[in-house]
């Protein structure tokens, strides 16, 4: 028990005297360097917000090329795409009793590299995409509370909107944040199908080899 307060009380400390500090000078740094200009040059806080949003998408862009998320996911495709191709060496077995068994240990092998595949993707896609927007979205919402929104546009929402039966003041930040962020990604995705499309089609017509076949 003396242990686990022991713990608990420099985790505390750690949490009071280097964690929150060191978020709160980030924080601060960032509202003087990105949000303080985008201000005084009058743009909007829903304008605001978007460039916040697509700035979050480009780092996790980033963070997606630093840990090179795609070409694990394609090494790992590859290496089990070529492990399933091999278990059809086990049908040429004339005993059933080994091929069987041969199934049954390639099988389990296959589950437990998918299994682990699955929890190394999880904690990539947490790192690369989910970090950045839970500290992004509580930076705006410690930046733009509800009392700075009603200051800057008269609700608290980033854009206000026409009396309605749905009962909404205005815009959410979260939700322009979300739309910009995603307008990222998705482009940043529409190209990467592009290249690899681009990149199929050159293997498939070398140089010099028209498109009817050999030369």
């Amino acid at each position: 028990m003396q242990i686990i307060n022991m713990i608990n009380a420099v985790l505390g400390w750690l949490f009071t005297g280097l964690v929150s500090p060191f978020f709160s000078l980030l924080g601060r740094g960032l509202e003087l360097l990105l949000l303080r200009p985008m201000d005084l040059a009058g743009l909007p806080v829903a304008g605001q917000v978007a460039v916040v949003g697509m700035l979050a998408g480009l780092l996790s862009l980033f963070l997606r090329r630093r840990l090179r998320v795609g070409e694990k996911e394609d090494t790992f495709i590859s290496a089990f795409a070529a492990k399933k191709e091999r278990q059809k060496d086990f049908a040429l077995l004339d005993d059933w009793k080994t091929r069987d068994l041969f199934f049954r240990v390639s099988d389990r092998d296959l589950d437990e590299d998918f299994n682990t595949y699955l929890a190394h993707r999880f904690a990539l896609h947490g790192i690369v995409y989910l970090l950045p927007i839970f500290f992004t979205l509580f930076w705006l919402d410690t930046v733009f509370s509800p009392e700075v929104l009603i200051s800057k546009v008269g609700v608290a929402a980033v854009m206000p909107l026409p009396a309605n039966s749905y009962g909404l003041a205005g815009v959410p930040v979260a939700l322009v944040f979300f739309i910009f962020y995603l307008l990222v990604l998705f482009a940043a995705g529409w190209r990467r199908m592009r290249r690899r499309a681009q990149e199929t089609a050159c293997r498939c017509h070398p140089a010099g080899q028209p498109d009817g076949g050999p030369a």
